[in-house]
C-alpha cells in the first residue's frame, strides 16, 4: 500500500503524531511518504528514519499565511503531481489543517482514497470560530472514511455514514521508554499541570483547588507547564506558594523529564474528546487525577490507572488529591498499572496495525 501521511502543522502534537504513525506504518512493510511543512519541528527527523518526504513552506505569521494562500494553488497542483508521480493511493491525514480542505477538494477526481483522523468533532469551549468550523468540516465531506481516539467521538460522527474507526491514542516516544513505578513522596508532593493554556482546560478549577490544599498543608507544590494567555489566572495565582510557573512552548526533549519531577498530573479539563497528555503520563508512572468529562473517560480506568473526580468542580479536585495522597497503595498500585497498560495498549505498532485495517476498508 502507498500511503501518504499528511499534517501540515508545525509545532506540537500534530507534527509528532505524524512522525509516528508514519515511522510506524513503515514498519509493517507500507510505502510510506509524509506530507509535511518545511517549518515543522520534527522536520529532519522524518529522513534520520529513513521516511520520504513531500514538503511544503508553510507559514508562521499573518504575512507568511497571506503568502501561503496565493500560493496554495500551485502547492495544491504539485501536491497532486507528487501523489500520482509515486502512484500514493490514500492519503492518511493524521491530524486536520484549516487548509486541508483545499487539497482534499481535489482527491476524488483523481481516484485518490482519504482518510482523516479527527480528534475532536466540535471545537473547544472558548475556541468556537465559524470560519475554521467551516473549512473543517468541508473537510469531513471529502473523507472516504474516518479514523477517531474515543467512542464520544465516533457517536459524534455518525451522522455522516462513512466507515468510522476506533484507535486509541498512543505513548508518544518522548525517552527511552524504561520508566519504573512511583511511590508517594515523603516531602513535597510535586503536582503539575501541563500542555497549553486553554479555557477549557480548566487550568482556574485546579488553581482554586491547589488555593484550598495550600491553607491547610505547606506539603504541596504546584508546576504550570505550557505556552498560553495566563493574563485571566492573575488573581488566582496571586500570593499562592510553592508555585512553580513555566509559560513558554516546551520542546518535546524536555517532557518526559518534566513530568518524571513530578508526583502527580492533574488534568481539570471542562471538556475533552482526549487528551495526549493522558498516555504520556502513563508512560512515565505518574498517577493522574482528571475531571470525569466524556472523551478522558475513556482513556483511564477509574481507580486502576488513574483517579476521576465526582464532577467538574475545584472541589472535586481538591477531594481527589487529598484522597489520592493518602492513600499511598494506592497511588504505588496506579503508578505500576498505568507503565503496564501503556505499554501493552497505547503502543504505535498496534496503532499502525488498526489504521491498515481502516485504510483498506476505504
Amino acid at each position: 500500500m502507498n500511503i501518504l501521511v499528511l499534517h501540515w502543522g508545525r509545532k506540537g502534537a500534530g507534527p509528532k503524531y505524524n512522525l509516528e504513525m508514519a515511522t510506524a506504518l513503515q514498519n509493517q512493510g507500507c510505502n510510506v511518504h509524509a506530507g509535511i511543512s518545511k517549518q515543522a519541528e520534527n522536520f529532519h527527523d522524518y529522513s534520520k528514519k529513513g521516511i520520504k518526504t513531500y514538503s511544503i513552506n508553510t507559514y508562521h505569521d499573518i504575512k507568511s499565511a497571506g503568502y501561503f494562500l496565493f500560493r496554495l494553488p500551485l502547492i495544491i497542483k504539485k501536491t497532486i503531481n507528487y501523489i500520482k508521480k509515486n502512484n500514493i493511493t490514500h492519503v492518511y491525514c493524521t491530524m486536520p489543517h484549516i487548509f486541508n480542505v483545499f487539497l482534499s477538494n481535489t482527491f476524488k477526481k483523481n481516484n485518490i482514497k482519504y482518510l482523516l483522523i479527527v480528534h475532536d468533532a466540535k471545537l473547544h469551549s472558548g475556541e468556537e470560530n465559524w470560519l475554521i468550523d467551516k473549512l473543517i468540516k468541508n473537510d469531513r465531506k471529502n473523507a472516504d472514511g474516518f479514523v477517531v481516539l474515543t467512542n464520544h467521538v465516533r457517536n459524534q460522527l455518525n451522522s455522516l455514514n462513512k466507515p468510522i474507526h476506533v484507535i486509541p491514542h498512543p505513548v508518544f516516544s518522548y525517552g527511552e521508554n524504561n520508566n519504573v513505578p512511583k511511590k508517594m513522596s515523603s516531602n513535597t508532593i510535586k503536582l503539575i499541570f501541563f500542555g497549553r493554556i486553554h479555557h477549557y482546560k480548566g487550568l482556574d478549577l485546579l488553581l482554586e483547588s491547589y488555593k484550598e490544599l495550600t491553607k491547610h498543608s505547606f506539603n504541596f507544590s504546584l508546576s504550570i507547564y505550557g505556552s498560553g494567555d495566563l493574563t485571566p489566572y492573575i488573581n488566582l495565582i496571586k500570593d499562592i506558594p510553592n508555585l512553580k510557573i513555566e509559560n513558554r512552548w516546551i520542546l518535546d526533549s524536555e517532557i518526559e523529564n518534566i513530568l518524571l519531577k513530578h508526583d502527580i498530573c492533574v488534568i481539570p479539563y471542562r471538556d475533552a474528546s482526549q487528551s495526549g497528555v493522558i498516555p504520556t503520563a502513563m508512560n512515565c508512572g505518574i498517577p493522574i487525577i482528571a475531571t470525569p468529562v466524556d472523551g478522558l473517560k475513556e482513556q483511564i480506568i477509574n481507580g486502576k490507572t488513574g483517579i476521576f473526580t465526582t464532577e467538574v468542580s475545584s472541589n472535586s479536585i481538591y477531594q481527589s488529591i487529598l484522597y489520592l495522597t493518602s492513600h499511598p497503595e494506592v497511588y504505588e498500585d496506579i503508578s505500576k498499572n498505568s507503565i503496564y497498560f501503556a505499554k501493552n495498549n497505547m503502543s504505535w505498532n498496534n496503532a499502525a496495525l488498526l489504521s491498515i485495517k481502516a485504510l483498506n476498508d476505504i
